[in-house]
């Protein structure tokens, strides 16, 4: 099989664009359900402290008392992005977050709203 020009450029530009969906999805697959369920905090705080924070956060806001409300309101907050121009993570939403003044005290903790409501998705998970 001899390849011409566009032949020698179609599969080097085949090749980025099925490196670039296959890592699109799955970052969006790891920050879209084990990143929100799984905060930073667990590092710093444990987890049963962690489930305390959560837990307290979900009975100070009855409208984010369920997993789904949780999972939507995380999303929510994020802004609109395409995958590999602005890609924002959790840990950059936590970060504007504060920058914004989106915090809440939770037990004594000034935490991001998307922290806390991690912490909130975090409690719902079995032990």
């Amino acid at each position: 099989m001899a390849l011409d020009r566009r032949g020698c450029l179609r599969l080097p530009a085949l090749g980025v664009v099925s490196s670039c969906a296959d890592v699109a999805c799955d970052r969006k697959e790891r920050s879209a359900t084990s990143r929100a369920d799984q905060p930073q905090l667990l590092s710093w705080l444990g987890p049963d402290r962690v489930r305390e924070i959560g837990s307290r956060y979900r009975s100070a806001t009855p409208g984010e008392n369920t997993s789904d409300a949780l999972r939507a309101a995380i999303s929510r907050s994020r802004e609109f992005h395409i995958p590999l121009l602005r890609n924002e993570s959790l840990d950059d939403q936590i970060e504007d977050d504060f920058e914004e003044g989106r915090t809440v005290v939770v037990d004594g903790w000034v935490l991001s709203i998307t922290e806390a409501r991690q912490a909130a998705l975090f409690s719902l998970t079995p032990a």
